[in-house]
């Protein structure tokens, strides 16, 4: 069935020039003044060439971060969160905004200080269940009908909160199960919802509002390992008296909808909060930072499925990133490797000192900085040996069903050779099959990277990585 069509109207001001907005959720069109429209149209859009020829001028470019509407039909106030940069089209002296938010107010207050996000992933990563608790006498149950159901209290399912930093802000990250009750018949007499809460000092900057929402999303992208995941709206809320919250507004961001593949959640796809407690706020923080990387996770789950030459690259992108951040020194070397190394390296340096031009130098040193390199093929052979008491039965389970041995070296070969086929469009070399089977491994040995760089512990790390590619292995607590 067809969504009801909303459309609103109201007041905003925009350059010194009080416009009347028309807004349906998805367009923001600003309607000068009529006796503003000629200023629109000669100075805004059009350039003077002389007097009384003008010609099309510079493109018109949204200045402001965000736009405040005050709305007609509701009495409130409308804050339209704009692409800033981005280029205003008109017609006639009619101005087209570009927006990716708006935030729908209904009541004014100063400033904001908590978002609460939820979803139907939210409410799996931090289960709803653990939010009742039911006590019956079975038999009693079965002829009577009757059983006890209680909610557990706030402090049983509220997370401890865990801080991160946003552009030099501290964030306070909690998750938590809400309470709704109801007497009405066509409803349950209570409902519960999961919710991720983000506190911060009181603020009316709304691009840090819309810069939080981007960030939530990613962090429950990396918890399901797939982008199609989407938080249409968000609750806003203002500062109230006892240190409590006020919810005032909420904040919609346009198209995002999709295909949320909701049966993955029903298979348990996905990372639960507990198995990573305490580690939300580092894996927020570097989130926020653009240091956790986030750029191989596939569109949706069936789609990491299928694998081609760009997501094999990606997967391998996102390993040698990964390495550096856990490894940051390298592979720990023998005595007699760096003594190799350092007298290569010595030869080339006085081939270096008696090169005839700029191109033979520079030949010569980057000669010398694959000499202190690690080739990709070592880095994955280190990197499984060191992770392997904490991912390796996966490992070996994988290779197990599909009648091979898991061996690091061969898998090292494998895998950078491959990507070196890819990387470098050799294309007439024949595929390396068991790369595939290698590359899926990855998959998880770049969870348990990652999930140990944050200080998760080995059980959770398994526990995470069983449930999140529903590999049904027995883990030990």
């Amino acid at each position: 069935m067809a969504s009801e069509l909303k459309i609103f109207s109201g007041k905003c001001m925009y350059r010194g020039i009080d416009f009347t907005f028309i807004f349906d959720c998805k367009e923001l069109r600003l309607i000068p003044p009529e006796d503003k429209r000629d200023t629109i149209r000669m100075e805004w859009i059009m350039a003077r060439v002389a007097k009384g020829v003008y010609t099309i001028g510079n493109p018109l470019t949204m200045d402001d971060p965000y736009l405040t509407g005050h709305c007609n039909e509701t009495n409130t106030d409308f804050i339209f969160i704009t692409r800033q940069g981005d280029y205003i089209s008109s017609q006639n002296s009619v101005l087209f905004v570009p927006i990716v938010a708006y935030i729908n107010c209904k009541y004014t207050r100063d400033s904001i200080t908590r978002m609460s996000f939820s979803s139907p992933i939210i409410n799996r990563i931090h289960p709803i269940s653990q939010g009742i608790g039911i006590s019956m006498d079975v038999e009693g149950f079965v002829s009577t009908g009757v059983c006890s159901v209680t909610t557990q209290s706030y402090d049983k399912t509220t997370t401890l909160p865990q801080n991160f930093t946003v552009d030099d802000r501290q964030v306070s990250v909690e998750f938590s199960i809400s309470r709704n009750l109801s007497t009405k018949i066509d409803e349950p007499p209570i409902t519960l919802e999961s919710a991720m809460l983000f506190e911060f000092e009181p603020t009316n900057d709304y691009h840090f509002i819309y810069r939080l929402w981007y960030i939530a999303k990613q962090f429950l992208r990396y918890l399901c390992y797939r982008k199609n995941v989407f938080l249409p709206e968000t609750v806003l809320s203002a500062p109230a008296d006892d240190g409590k919250f006020e919810a005032f507004a909420t904040l919609h961001v346009l198209n995002e909808f999709g295909n949320e593949e909701i049966e993955m959640l029903k298979s348990g796809h996905y990372i639960k909060q507990k198995n990573l407690a305490g580690a939300e706020g580092k894996i927020l923080t570097d989130i926020a930072n653009e240091t956790l990387y986030l750029r191989h996770l596939p569109q949706s789950y069936r789609s990491g499925r299928s694998i081609d030459a760009s997501r094999f690259i990606m997967i391998m992108a996102a390993f040698e990133w990964e390495f550096r951040r856990c490894f940051p020194d390298g592979i720990t070397k023998s005595s007699a490797t760096i003594s190799a190394e350092d007298a290569v390296y010595t030869e080339i340096q006085k081939l270096l000192d008696c090169a005839g031009n700029r191109k033979e130098r520079r030949l010569y040193q980057f000669l010398q900085r694959l000499v202190k390199s690690d080739s990709l093929e070592s880095e994955i052979i280190h990197t499984g040996k060191e992770l392997d008491a904490i991912v390796g039965v996966f490992g070996q389970n994988l290779y197990r069903w599909n009648d091979q041995e898991l061996k690091y070296s061969e898998m090292g070969q494998r895998l950078s050779s491959q990507r070196n086929n890819y990387a470098h469009g050799n294309l007439d070399k024949e595929f390396i099959g068991l790369s595939l089977l290698d590359l899926m491994y990855m998959e998880y040995i770049l969870y348990a990277m990652q999930l140990n760089h944050y200080g998760v512990s080995t059980s959770n790390i398994r526990h995470a990585i069983n449930d999140l590619f529903h590999l049904n292995c027995k883990i030990d607590s």
